[in-house]
Protein backbone atom coordinates (compact mmCIF):
# COMPACT_ATOMS: atom_id res chain seq x y z
CA UNK A 1 0.00 0.00 0.00
CA UNK A 2 1.46 3.48 -0.83
CA UNK A 3 1.89 5.17 2.15
CA UNK A 4 1.94 9.80 2.56
CA UNK A 5 5.35 10.45 1.81
CA UNK A 6 5.00 14.02 4.10
CA UNK A 7 3.19 11.89 7.36
CA UNK A 8 6.13 9.32 6.57
CA UNK A 9 8.62 11.88 6.40
CA UNK A 10 7.47 13.18 9.62
CA UNK A 11 6.92 9.76 11.64
CA UNK A 12 10.72 9.15 10.17
CA UNK A 13 11.77 12.66 11.82
CA UNK A 14 9.68 11.72 15.39
CA UNK A 15 11.48 8.36 14.89
CA UNK A 16 14.80 10.06 15.06
CA UNK A 17 15.49 8.89 11.20
CA UNK A 18 17.42 10.77 9.21
CA UNK A 19 19.00 8.27 6.94
CA UNK A 20 17.90 5.11 5.11
CA UNK A 21 20.30 2.31 3.75
CA UNK A 22 20.95 0.35 0.90
CA UNK A 23 24.04 -2.37 0.83
CA UNK A 24 24.93 -4.11 -1.98
CA UNK A 25 27.91 -6.20 -3.33
CA UNK A 26 31.29 -4.04 -4.98
CA UNK A 27 29.73 -5.48 -8.93
CA UNK A 28 25.85 -4.65 -8.43
CA UNK A 29 26.97 -0.85 -6.55
CA UNK A 30 29.67 -0.09 -9.80
CA UNK A 31 26.31 -0.81 -11.54
CA UNK A 32 24.65 1.73 -9.53
CA UNK A 33 27.38 4.23 -10.26
CA UNK A 34 27.71 3.81 -13.90
CA UNK A 35 23.70 4.60 -13.81
CA UNK A 36 23.88 7.21 -11.89
CA UNK A 37 21.49 6.33 -8.90
CA UNK A 38 19.94 3.34 -7.37
CA UNK A 39 17.75 0.38 -9.66
CA UNK A 40 15.79 -1.95 -9.06
CA UNK A 41 17.39 -5.34 -10.04
CA UNK A 42 14.65 -5.68 -12.34
CA UNK A 43 15.76 -2.05 -13.91
CA UNK A 44 19.32 -3.55 -13.73
CA UNK A 45 18.69 -6.16 -16.23
CA UNK A 46 16.78 -3.95 -18.61
CA UNK A 47 19.85 -1.65 -18.54
CA UNK A 48 21.84 -4.60 -19.71
CA UNK A 49 24.38 -3.78 -16.54
CA UNK A 50 25.30 -6.31 -14.12
CA UNK A 51 24.48 -7.36 -10.88
CA UNK A 52 25.89 -10.06 -8.22
CA UNK A 53 22.94 -12.89 -8.39
CA UNK A 54 20.85 -13.16 -5.10
CA UNK A 55 19.01 -16.25 -3.80
CA UNK A 56 15.69 -14.17 -3.78
CA UNK A 57 15.81 -13.67 -7.15
CA UNK A 58 13.13 -15.76 -7.95
CA UNK A 59 11.17 -14.98 -5.19
CA UNK A 60 11.38 -11.21 -5.86
CA UNK A 61 9.67 -11.81 -9.28
CA UNK A 62 7.28 -14.09 -8.28
CA UNK A 63 5.64 -12.06 -5.57
CA UNK A 64 6.29 -8.60 -8.05
CA UNK A 65 8.86 -6.74 -6.21
CA UNK A 66 11.29 -6.95 -8.66
CA UNK A 67 11.32 -3.96 -10.08
CA UNK A 68 11.56 -2.55 -6.44
CA UNK A 69 14.63 -0.54 -4.87
CA UNK A 70 14.79 -1.97 -0.63
CA UNK A 71 16.07 0.29 1.94
CA UNK A 72 16.33 0.07 5.70
CA UNK A 73 15.49 2.34 7.88
CA UNK A 74 18.61 2.01 10.42
CA UNK A 75 22.51 0.65 9.48
CA UNK A 76 21.82 -2.89 9.90
CA UNK A 77 25.47 -3.81 10.06
CA UNK A 78 25.71 -1.61 13.47
CA UNK A 79 23.09 -2.35 14.60
CA UNK A 80 23.81 -6.15 14.59
CA UNK A 81 27.50 -5.92 14.69
CA UNK A 82 28.01 -8.14 12.01
CA UNK A 83 28.40 -7.54 7.93
CA UNK A 84 25.48 -7.08 5.76
CA UNK A 85 24.90 -10.36 4.38
CA UNK A 86 23.80 -7.93 1.22
CA UNK A 87 27.36 -6.61 0.58
CA UNK A 88 30.33 -4.74 2.15
CA UNK A 89 28.91 -1.07 0.34
CA UNK A 90 26.56 1.15 2.16
CA UNK A 91 24.53 3.78 0.04
CA UNK A 92 23.56 6.15 2.66
CA UNK A 93 20.72 8.59 1.71
CA UNK A 94 19.01 11.90 3.78
CA UNK A 95 15.04 11.08 4.09
CA UNK A 96 14.71 14.52 2.17
CA UNK A 97 13.79 12.43 -0.51
CA UNK A 98 10.54 11.44 1.02
CA UNK A 99 9.12 15.37 -0.01
CA UNK A 100 9.09 13.94 -3.92
CA UNK A 101 6.05 12.87 -4.55
CA UNK A 102 7.05 11.48 -7.55
CA UNK A 103 8.47 8.84 -5.72
CA UNK A 104 5.85 6.02 -4.22
CA UNK A 105 7.14 4.17 -1.00
CA UNK A 106 5.10 0.94 0.79
CA UNK A 107 7.31 -0.12 3.73
CA UNK A 108 6.83 -4.08 4.35
CA UNK A 109 5.95 -5.88 7.59
CA UNK A 110 8.84 -8.86 6.68
CA UNK A 111 10.82 -9.45 4.21
CA UNK A 112 9.90 -10.85 0.89
CA UNK A 113 11.47 -14.14 1.42
CA UNK A 114 9.11 -14.65 4.31
CA UNK A 115 5.89 -14.00 2.26
CA UNK A 116 3.58 -16.69 1.08
CA UNK A 117 1.43 -16.98 -1.67
CA UNK A 118 -1.97 -16.51 0.45
CA UNK A 119 -0.59 -13.15 1.63
CA UNK A 120 -2.92 -10.49 1.00
CA UNK A 121 -1.51 -6.71 0.75
CA UNK A 122 -2.25 -6.11 4.43
CA UNK A 123 -0.25 -9.16 5.58
CA UNK A 124 2.90 -7.57 3.10
CA UNK A 125 2.57 -4.18 3.94
CA UNK A 126 1.80 -1.56 6.23
CA UNK A 127 -1.15 0.58 4.72
CA UNK A 128 -1.00 3.27 6.30
CA UNK A 129 1.43 5.44 8.31
CA UNK A 130 -0.51 5.50 11.06
CA UNK A 131 -0.24 1.67 11.39
CA UNK A 132 3.11 1.90 11.04
CA UNK A 133 3.47 4.28 14.10
CA UNK A 134 1.05 1.90 16.01
CA UNK A 135 2.92 -1.50 15.11
CA UNK A 136 6.26 0.28 15.45
CA UNK A 137 7.93 -1.48 18.20
CA UNK A 138 6.51 -5.00 17.87
CA UNK A 139 8.42 -5.59 14.66
CA UNK A 140 11.77 -5.56 14.21
CA UNK A 141 13.40 -3.22 12.28
CA UNK A 142 15.31 -5.64 10.12
CA UNK A 143 11.71 -6.57 8.62
CA UNK A 144 10.63 -3.13 7.92
CA UNK A 145 11.87 -2.84 4.64
CA UNK A 146 10.89 1.11 3.12
CA UNK A 147 10.03 -0.27 -0.64
CA UNK A 148 10.25 2.06 -3.94
CA UNK A 149 8.11 1.15 -5.99
CA UNK A 150 8.84 0.40 -9.65
CA UNK A 151 10.81 3.86 -10.28
CA UNK A 152 11.72 2.54 -13.69
CA UNK A 153 14.82 5.05 -13.39
CA UNK A 154 18.42 6.06 -11.56
CA UNK A 155 17.04 7.61 -8.81
CA UNK A 156 18.07 9.22 -5.15
CA UNK A 157 22.25 9.94 -5.88
CA UNK A 158 20.90 13.68 -5.74
CA UNK A 159 20.35 12.42 -1.91
CA UNK A 160 23.18 10.48 -1.42
CA UNK A 161 24.81 11.31 2.38
CA UNK A 162 28.12 8.89 2.23
CA UNK A 163 28.93 5.66 0.70
CA UNK A 164 30.38 3.75 3.93
CA UNK A 165 32.78 0.76 2.73
CA UNK A 166 33.65 -2.42 5.08
CA UNK A 167 37.56 -3.23 5.30
CA UNK A 168 37.76 -7.26 6.10
CA UNK A 169 41.46 -7.47 6.25
CA UNK A 170 41.13 -10.82 4.83
CA UNK A 171 42.90 -12.31 1.16
CA UNK A 172 41.83 -14.98 -0.73
CA UNK A 173 43.65 -16.97 -2.62
CA UNK A 174 46.52 -16.24 -0.24
CA UNK A 175 46.73 -12.42 -2.58
CA UNK A 176 44.42 -11.12 -3.04
CA UNK A 177 43.47 -8.23 -0.62
CA UNK A 178 39.41 -7.92 -0.75
CA UNK A 179 39.50 -4.43 0.83
CA UNK A 180 41.90 -3.24 -2.22
CA UNK A 181 40.28 -4.71 -4.71
CA UNK A 182 36.95 -2.88 -3.83
CA UNK A 183 38.51 0.63 -3.16
CA UNK A 184 40.30 -0.06 -6.59
CA UNK A 185 37.15 -1.14 -8.63
CA UNK A 186 35.50 1.98 -7.21
CA UNK A 187 37.82 4.43 -7.44
CA UNK A 188 38.01 3.61 -11.34
CA UNK A 189 34.08 3.95 -11.39
CA UNK A 190 34.19 7.21 -10.21
CA UNK A 191 36.95 8.36 -11.79
CA UNK A 192 35.15 11.10 -13.59
CA UNK A 193 32.43 11.44 -10.70
CA UNK A 194 34.87 13.80 -7.78
CA UNK A 195 31.80 14.59 -5.96
CA UNK A 196 30.49 10.90 -5.09
CA UNK A 197 34.30 9.97 -4.83
CA UNK A 198 34.46 12.02 -1.97
CA UNK A 199 31.55 10.46 -0.23
CA UNK A 200 33.28 7.09 0.05
CA UNK A 201 34.16 6.73 3.59
CA UNK A 202 35.94 3.17 4.76
CA UNK A 203 33.75 2.19 8.47
CA UNK A 204 35.44 2.20 11.57
CA UNK A 205 34.35 -0.78 13.60
CA UNK A 206 34.65 -1.50 17.07
CA UNK A 207 33.20 -4.22 19.16
CA UNK A 208 31.48 -5.89 15.92
CA UNK A 209 31.88 -9.38 14.59
CA UNK A 210 32.16 -8.71 10.94
CA UNK A 211 35.96 -9.20 10.74
CA UNK A 212 36.14 -12.50 12.46
CA UNK A 213 33.06 -13.53 10.64
CA UNK A 214 34.59 -12.40 7.00
CA UNK A 215 37.75 -14.83 8.38
CA UNK A 216 36.08 -17.82 9.61
CA UNK A 217 32.12 -17.76 8.46
CA UNK A 218 32.47 -16.91 5.08
CA UNK A 219 33.75 -18.74 2.28
CA UNK A 220 36.19 -17.95 0.02
CA UNK A 221 33.39 -18.39 -3.38
CA UNK A 222 30.91 -15.86 -1.15
CA UNK A 223 34.49 -13.49 -0.76
CA UNK A 224 34.47 -13.44 -3.90
CA UNK A 225 31.05 -12.59 -5.05
CA UNK A 226 30.73 -9.81 -2.58
CA UNK A 227 34.05 -7.57 -2.77
CA UNK A 228 35.53 -8.71 -6.09
CA UNK A 229 33.95 -6.54 -8.88
CA UNK A 230 32.56 -8.61 -12.17
CA UNK A 231 34.28 -8.28 -15.16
Amino acid sequence: MKLNNIELYDFFQEQKITHLYHANTTTTSISFIKAGGLLSRGDVVKNGLIQTEQSSDSIDQSFDVWSDIFLDTTDLHKLFSRQNRYGPILFVFEIEFLLNSEIEVWITKNNPIYWCSSFSDTDKYFQSVSELREKWSSIERQRKMVTLRKPSKPILFSYLSEILIDNPSVAINNDIDLHLKMTQALFEATERLEWLREKINIRNCSRCFCKNNYLNEVSDDELNKLFLPSV
